[in-house]
């Protein structure tokens, strides 16, 4: 055992070095598996994150299908509206101006005058056709007007009541109907 101990305190720096370059190692090694660790923890951490991503992007497009079948059918709605509610050109609204006078003589209202104006909407593919009726009459035979244009199916509704005097039970109003039609095609 002397033997071996004078050797190593005769290559004590040999050993020193050998020593100095264990704990390096050692220390490297370490550090180096510590940074392995982090890189692993911040690609589960990516990972993680990016299987949220896919499958918000996989909801989204499921979303997305749904309002695309959705505009679909709108548009074909809208195909159907404008072939089968609204008329080309005006027979509907001599047709329309008709019943308003039925209506109207029904009521006992006393009307002066009817009036429209159109406006073009939808890039000359539509009318909007706002009916002006100036009537004078009692409130119950005005109630009655109001109920019997409100049964005049889609596509004319109501639009607007201006009432302008009532005096000793007789109502003046202005009663604004609005209707839609499909523009001529040339």
């Amino acid at each position: 055992m002397n033997r071996i101990l004078d050797f190593v305190q005769r290559n004590r720096k040999f050993y020193l070095v050998l020593g100095a370059a264990l704990v390096l190692n050692i220390l490297f090694f370490f550090f180096a598996g510590s940074r392995e660790l982090v890189l692993y923890n911040d690609s589960a951490k990516v990972l993680r994150e990016t299987s949220v991503r896919v499958r918000d992007a996989r909801r989204n497009a499921a979303n997305a299908g749904k309002i695309a079948s959705n505009v679909v059918e709108a548009q074909k709605r809208i195909r159907r509206f404008f072939d089968t509610e609204l008329s080309r050109g005006g027979n509907l609204l001599s047709t329309l101006t008709g019943r308003i006078y039925d209506i109207l003589n029904t009521n006992h209202m006393n009307f002066q005058h009817v009036s429209y104006d159109r406006k073009p909407e939808l890039k000359g593919m539509l009318n909007r056709i706002v009916i002006h009726v100036a009537v004078k009459g009692g409130y119950e035979d005005f109630q009655g007007l109001i109920r019997n244009l409100e049964q005049i199916p889609f596509p004319v509704f109501i639009d607007r009541v201006s009432i302008s005097s009532v005096s000793g039970g007789e109502i003046s109003a202005t009663v604004d109907i609005v209707t839609f039609y499909g523009e001529k095609k040339s």
